[in-house]
C-alpha cells in the first residue's frame, strides 16, 4: 500500500469514529481526491499535516464528511431518464399510490423530482421516501430552496405549478411547494449497512442514480442486493447513467429502458427479456 492510501485510510478511520461513517468501501481514488479537496481549503500542505489537523479540529469532521459527500445535481438531471419514469407512472393502473424509493438522495433535488412527476400523472397521494447518509445534506433538502440553475431541466408548464418564488440575498431562488414538500419523507440512511430502510418493503420504483460507481465492486453488488429486495415484485429499478446491474443481481430483472438504466424486477421464476 503506498504512503497516500495509509494515510488516506488513517483519515478516514477518524471519520469514521466521529461519525460513524465507514468510507473505506468506496473507491480509494474517489475519496483521495475529495480529502485532497479539503485538506486544500483546510489549509494544509500534506495528508499527514491534514490528519493532525482533523484529529485536533472537532469541527474538521463534519467540514470533512460534507466533502467526501458532495452532491451534484439538478431537477430532472437527464432528461431521458426522466422521459421513462414519467411513462411508467403515467401507466400506473393499480388502485393504490405508488411507493417511491430515491436512494442516496442528496440535496433533494431527484426525491422532489419524483414527487412532481407523480403530480403530473395524477398520482398525488404518491409519497416518496428520500434516504441519505449526509445529516447535512438532508437538512438542506427539508429547507427546499434551490437557486434557478438547479430547475432549467423541469418542464416549463410544470415550474409555477411545482415552486414558489423567494427573493434572496444570493438572487433568485426557488422553493418546492408546501403540498409537495408534504409527499416527500427525508431519513438518514447508509445503504452499506445491508439493511432496508425505515420503511415497509414491497417498493414500487426505487431511484439509486450514481451513488454505485464510488463504491468497490463487493459492495456494488451488496447495495444491488439490497435494492433488489426492497422492490414489490414488478417493482422498477432505475440506476445512474453511467452503472448497470451486475451478472449475480441482474438476472432477477429485465431490461425495460437500456439508455435510462431502467429495471423491472421479475417474480420467480418469470422469464428475462431483455429490451
Amino acid at each position: 500500500m503506498s504512503e497516500e492510501l495509509v494515510w488516506l485510510a488513517r483519515t478516514l478511520d477518524i471519520v469514521r469514529e466521529r461519525t460513524g461513517l465507514d468510507f473505506s468501501r468506496y473507491r480509494a481514488s474517489t475519496m483521495l481526491r475529495r480529502v485532497r479537496n479539503r485538506m486544500i481549503a483546510a489549509g494544509a500542505q500534506t495528508l499527514p499535516e491534514y490528519h493532525e489537523q482533523l484529529q485536533a479540529d472537532p469541527g474538521e469532521a463534519g467540514a470533512l464528511l460534507e466533502r467526501l459527500t458532495i452532491k451534484v445535481s439538478r431537477f430532472y438531471r437527464d432528461a431521458a431518464t426522466f422521459r421513462a419514469l414519467g411513462g411508467a407512472l403515467e401507466r400506473w393502473t393499480r388502485t393504490r399510490p405508488p411507493r417511491l424509493w430515491s436512494a442516496g438522495c442528496g440535496q433533494g433535488e431527484e426525491p422532489y423530482s419524483l414527487a412532481i412527476l407523480a403530480e403530473a400523472s395524477g398520482l398525488g397521494e404518491a409519497r416518496v421516501l428520500a434516504t441519505d447518509i449526509d445529516p447535512s445534506a438532508l437538512a438542506f433538502a427539508r429547507e427546499a430552496r434551490y437557486p434557478e440553475a438547479a430547475v432549467q431541466e423541469v418542464p416549463a408548464p410544470l415550474l409555477a405549478r411545482a415552486f414558489d418564488e423567494e427573493a434572496s440575498p444570493r438572487g433568485r431562488r426557488l422553493r418546492v411547494k408546501p403540498e409537495l414538500r408534504a409527499r416527500v419523507d427525508f431519513q438518514i440512511h447508509d445503504l452499506l449497512c445491508g439493511d432496508e430502510p425505515p420503511r415497509e418493503r414491497g417498493f414500487d420504483l426505487v431511484c439509486c442514480r450514481n451513488v454505485l460507481i464510488y463504491l468497490q465492486r463487493d459492495f456494488q453488488e451488496r447495495v444491488q442486493r439490497l435494492l433488489a429486495r426492497s422492490l414489490a415484485p414488478g417493482g422498477l429499478l432505475c440506476l445512474g447513467e453511467a452503472e448497470w446491474l451486475l451478472p449475480p443481481v441482474a438476472a432477477r430483472f429485465e431490461v425495460i429502458d437500456r439508455k435510462a438504466r431502467l429495471f423491472r424486477y421479475r417474480a420467480e421464476g418469470a422469464e428475462v427479456r431483455h429490451v
